[in-house]
C-alpha cells in the first residue's frame, strides 16, 4: 500500500491530461486534508490521529496497517511548506462531486467525533467545503450523515 502511494508521489498527485489521479493518490490527498483540519488548533492529539485512521479504514477499506501507512505518509506531506494547498487544490481539481461531499463528510467525522463541535473546526469545514467545490448544503449534508454515522 505505502509503495503503491508513494509511486502515485513521484507520478505526482495528478496526470496530465484527462487521466485521473489515481485512487492511491486520492486516498492521500484526503487523508492529507484530515490532517490539516485536525492540526488547524496547532494540537494534533493520539485521539484524533486514531479518529482519522478509523475514518480512512472505513472509507477506504483499508487495513489497519494500511491506514497507519496512509496516515505516516499524509502527516509527512502536510509537513511541506503549503502541503495543505497542494492537497486542497488537488482534491478540488482531482475528486468528482460525490468524493469530494465523501471528503467533506469525513472533516465533520472527524470534527463530530469527540463530542463537542467548536466553532473553529466548523468555520474550517466550512472553508474547505468551499475550497474543494462542495457547497454548504451539501456540506451540511455530509456533516448529518457524519452526525448519523456517530451515532449523534
Amino acid at each position: 500500500m505505502l509503495d503503491k502511494i508513494r509511486n502515485a508521489l513521484k507520478k505526482g498527485l495528478t496526470t496530465s491530461g484527462s487521466e485521473p489521479m489515481s485512487p492511491a493518490a486520492k486516498q492521500l490527498a484526503a487523508a492529507a486534508l484530515l490532517v490539516e483540519a485536525a492540526r488547524r488548533d496547532n494540537e494534533f492529539t493520539e485521539g484524533e490521529r486514531d479518529a482519522i485512521k478509523r475514518v480512512v479504514i472505513e472509507h477506504f477499506s483499508l487495513s489497519g496497517e494500511e491506514a497507519a501507512d496512509l496516515l505516516a505518509l499524509a502527516e509527512e506531506r502536510q509537513k511541506v511548506p503549503m502541503g495543505e494547498s497542494i492537497f486542497t487544490r488537488e482534491v478540488a481539481q482531482g475528486f468528482g462531486p460525490k468524493e469530494k461531499e465523501q471528503v467533506v463528510e469525513m472533516l465533520w467525522e472527524i470534527a463530530l467525533g469527540d463530542g463537542h463541535l467548536h466553532r473553529l473546526e466548523s468555520t474550517m469545514i466550512a472553508i474547505l467545503a468551499e475550497e474543494i467545490g462542495v457547497g454548504s448544503s451539501a456540506s451540511a449534508a455530509a456533516k448529518e450523515r457524519a452526525a448519523a454515522r456517530l451515532g449523534h
